[in-house]
């Protein structure tokens, strides 16, 4: 029972540690918000490639 209490309160402190941290000193992110232009890739129903399996057509090469 002691051990267990002993862990408990281990894991109390950790915790109160840890929102302390997190509280005082949080983190700083290194990520720049840079906005990526998409880019369209139109889907033509024609054009497949011969070398690329398939599961659904059954055929394996």
């Amino acid at each position: 029972m002691r051990a267990l209490a002993l862990l408990a309160i281990a894991f109390v402190l950790a915790t109160g540690a840890f929102w302390a941290t997190m509280l005082t000193a949080p983190p700083k992110s290194v990520a720049k918000g840079q906005i990526i232009p998409a880019v369209h890739i139109p889907l033509v129903a024609g054009s497949k490639d011969p070398d690329r399996y398939d599961a659904d057509e059954g055929d394996v090469f």
